[in-house]
């Protein structure tokens, strides 16, 4: 049988060493590891072959639940240009040898373009209170999944099952003291219940099918303590939702740009 172990840093929970990810229990959503955790894995998994360039994009999909215990990931590079590296990372149960999720990880050096004007992006920060304004709620089994026992969550707006327009807004947090990295930022925008859930009457299982993020601030720069989350529904399909995520500093920078497939379990 695989092994199976407790961690209960977001670091240790996601270290991957010598090409094998031990699944910690106490991350779970589901049958299988939160899909932030997942992320983070990818990721950590890749920059360890490529630390001197910064994490820039991933686009993971999890076509099957990542129970906890050993799996491998094997990572290979797709191309490593002069500025530029792009990697393939997929993890599969050493027991069990299924492919439980594969990545896409885009990683790269600054560009040093002293010629090119200072351009302002076109979304802006929702309003909302700070975050010290808005209470913290408990967010833990039976109603919520077991990892969310590990952050913080301030809702100002889209309960599950209220019935309500279906669009989530609050604040969220890691709430260790540490400093935002890629890994972090990355994971923690996959944390939020998916907007559908708001406007159903009673809950339905899903699961995080695609994931494409972006990552759009330096990472030093933003202070430790709690992110602003505005995620939205686009639309729903034949069972399959999308919608996007944002994440904001409290200071109105766009850091994170998350697109997500999410399918309803029956």
């Amino acid at each position: 049988m695989a092994e199976r172990v407790t961690q209960n840093t977001f670091e240790a929970a996601s270290t991957v060493t010598d090409g094998q990810w031990l699944v910690p229990d106490g991350w779970q959503q589901g049958r299988g590891a939160w899909g932030g955790l997942v992320v983070a894995a990818h990721l950590r998994a890749v920059h360890a072959l490529d630390p001197a360039r910064t994490v820039r994009t991933i686009a993971c999909q999890i076509p099957a639940p990542v129970p906890t215990g050993a799996h491998r990931c094997a990572v290979t590079p797709v191309r490593i240009g002069s500025g530029m590296s792009t990697w393939q990372s997929a993890m599969s149960g050493v027991d069990s040898g299924e492919v439980v999720s594969v990545a896409t990880v885009l990683q790269a050096q600054p560009r040093e373009l002293a010629d090119f004007p200072s351009i302002t992006g076109t979304v802006s920060r929702p309003d909302a209170p700070d975050a010290g304004e808005v209470p913290v709620i408990p967010v833990a089994p039976p109603l919520g999944p077991v990892f969310a026992e590990h952050l913080q969550f301030r809702v100002i707006s889209g309960i599950p099952m209220s019935g309500g327009e279906p669009r989530c807004l609050g604040w969220i947090d890691i709430p260790d003291g540490a400093q935002w990295d890629a890994f972090r930022l990355l994971a923690i925008v996959d944390a939020w219940w998916p907007c559908v859930l708001v406007a159903l009457s009673t809950v339905r299982p899903m699961a995080t099918v695609d994931f494409t993020a972006h990552l759009l601030v330096d990472p030093a720069t933003i202070p430790s303590g709690p992110l602003l989350v505005d995620n939205r529904l686009l639309a729903e399909h034949e069972g399959f939702t999308t919608e996007v995520r944002r994440l904001w500093t409290a200071d109105g920078r766009l850091v994170v740009e998350n697109l997500q497939s999410i399918a309803v379990i029956r």
